[in-house]
């Protein structure tokens, strides 16, 4: 019988993940523990020395991947479980580490679990586990941003933002489905969020995304033009620093 544990913050999810397991796993898995935050999930890991644990990324006060960098030996199955969308999920399938897309499914949940078990009877244990979570890490420390608009925040990729606009306060954000979010933060903070590699201010108003920059126009108002067909103006004190850009994408 393989020895699980749940490490999850929510009380209501915590028990609809026992009870699917007791109706559909009950044959091959035990569910001999759980823990809502990280101090308490390293002492269930270190006491119970579980076979798998179902880990949600998002915990309280931390995540999934502080958690596994503090225990000193990884030699269990660890199935996510995560709310995010398809993009991040990718890292899991590319790197064959179990997961499960909320909400869960029974058949999800079934199957994540007998690919566990198959490489715990066969004493495989994920020897990729270190590399799949510096993957992960930068995908959902710098690919993910959070845009706090008037009912809440959006979750976004950064490499989906064509450019940001300065309105006084607020921010408009076009995306690469040309969907524009006006966000709460000022251009200022959320330069400041986006990587260097990829975004550049252009003008006092205006942050744009390299990856979508389709073509330059020089000339006294020289300006950008963006894969979504709009235009950028570029302002005369940044004029240098874009030219110096672009010779380096030549």
């Amino acid at each position: 019988m393989i020895k699980a544990v749940h490490i999850e913050d929510e009380p209501r999810n915590i028990e609809l993940l026992e009870t699917m397991i007791q109706q559909h796993c009950a044959d091959d898995v035990t569910l001999i523990g759980n823990a809502k935050n990280i101090p308490d999930a390293i002492k269930l890991i270190n006491r119970l020395k579980p076979d798998l644990v179902y880990l949600d990324i998002e915990l309280n006060k931390g995540n999934a991947f502080e958690l596994l960098d503090q225990l000193p030996d990884i030699s269990f199955q660890v199935i996510f479980i995560t709310a995010y969308n398809e993009y991040a999920v990718k890292a899991f399938r590319h790197n064959a580490v179990d997961y499960l897309l909320k909400p869960i499914s029974i058949a999800e949940l079934q199957e994540a679990t007998a690919k566990a078990i198959v490489k715990i009877n066969s004493l495989s244990v994920n020897a990729d586990i270190l590399k799949v979570l510096k993957d992960l890490k930068s995908n959902f420390s710098h690919n993910k941003i959070g845009l706090p608009v008037t009912d809440g925040v959006i979750f976004i990729n950064k490499d989906e933002i064509v450019s940001c606009e300065a309105k006084g306060s607020y921010t408009i954000v076009s995306l690469e489905n040309k969907k524009k979010i006006t966000c709460s933060k000022t251009l200022k903070e959320l330069e400041q969020l986006l990587p260097e590699s990829n975004f550049i201010r252009v003008h006092n108003s205006w942050v744009i995304n390299t990856q979508f920059l389709k073509k330059y126009y020089k000339g006294k108002n020289s300006y950008m033009e963006m894969e979504d067909g709009s235009t950028v103006a570029i302002s005369f004190r940044k004029k240098g620093e874009i030219l110096s850009f672009l010779k380096h994408l030549e």
